[in-house]
Formats: C-alpha cells, sequence, structure tokens
C-alpha cells in the first residue's frame, strides 16, 4: 500500500512567515501549484482521498481535477493543530524548531501539543492501513510532520514540509 501525502497550497500567511488562522486562502502561487501537483497525481493509482476539513486544503484537493470516482473523505484527524494564542504570530517571534517537536508543550502551552497532534495522526493512520488501499492525503505542515515521525521516529531532525510536495511512504 502506498501513502501519498501533501500539504495544502501557499497562502499569503505562510509565504510571509506567520502562522495561519483556519480561513486563510491559498494564494496565486498555492493555487498554480494545486494544479501543476495535479497532473502528477493523475499519474498515480490513487484508490481514496482523505482531506481535512479546512477550506485551503479542500480547495488544493479541488484544483487536482483527480478521477471523480475515487472516494474522498473529509476527516477532522486531519486539520492542522490548534494554534491558539499563536495565530497571527510571526515565525521569528517563535523558537521555529521547538514550536515544532514533540515536546513543543515543555515550552509552547497555549496551543495544541505536537503529542496530541501525533496522537490523532497516528490513530487515523493505523486505522487506514486495514483497508490496504493506495490512499492520498491532503492535510498541514503539523499533520505532515506527525506523519512523517510515524513512519521515521521521533529523530532530532527537523522535518520541513513544503506546499504541494508529494510526500511518499510505503505500508
Amino acid at each position: 500500500m502506498k501513502l501519498y501525502v501533501i500539504r495544502h497550497g501557499e497562502t499569503n500567511m505562510g509565504k510571509n512567515r506567520v502562522i495561519a488562522t483556519e480561513d486563510e486562502p491559498l494564494n496565486e502561487n498555492g493555487i498554480e501549484q494545486a494544479i501543476a501537483v495535479g497532473k502528477e497525481l493523475n499519474k498515480l493509482n490513487i484508490e481514496v482521498i482523505y482531506c481535512s476539513p479546512i477550506e485551503r486544503a479542500k480547495d488544493t484537493l479541488k484544483l487536482f481535477e483527480l478521477d471523480k470516482n475515487i472516494p474522498i473523505i473529509i476527516d477532522n484527524r486531519l486539520k492542522e493543530r490548534n494554534m491558539g494564542i499563536y495565530e497571527k504570530v510571526s515565525f521569528e517571534d517563535l523558537d521555529w524548531k521547538e514550536f515544532w517537536s514533540y515536546n513543543s508543550d515543555n515550552k509552547y502551552t497555549n496551543l495544541e501539543s505536537m503529542k496530541s497532534v501525533y496522537k490523532r495522526v497516528s490513530n487515523f493512520l493505523d486505522e487506514i492501513k486495514k483497508n490496504n488501499k493506495d490512499t492520498l492525503i491532503v492535510t498541514h505542515g503539523g499533520v505532515s510532520r506527525a506523519i512523517y515521525w510515524y513512519f521515521n521516529g521521533f529523530d532530532n531532525s527537523f522535518f520541513e514540509c513544503e506546499n504541494c510536495k508529494i510526500y511518499e511512504y510505503t505500508i
């Protein structure tokens, strides 16, 4: 079984290195990114798609123009981490690696911990593995990081997920 993971297209807040709000839309570059990666996705054997309920992820998925017969499931477990008081905060005002580390709750207590994100994502992945279908997930940076940890462990390297890049895992 193949698992393909894509972070949504670029947003203006992301481009300007600011923590995005939940309602932040794709920008023009993000739209172009989604259209371009959609052409690559059409070459893959995708049997089921799971998507975050946040609009920028759903808008990215719509721009892929994939086969209409592929089932699409919107799943709340793929939402970006709840940023709490850190929405609209500049990346430069944060210890970026610590903010996204598994132990982020040691320093950043007023947002959803990455431990919590990892728990919901790993439960989701354990569930979809049982389907044994080549799967596409359209989601966000924090969830993509949790998926990376699921397959690669919690090493000290920092995984920075790019917008609209296909990450492939084998289950």
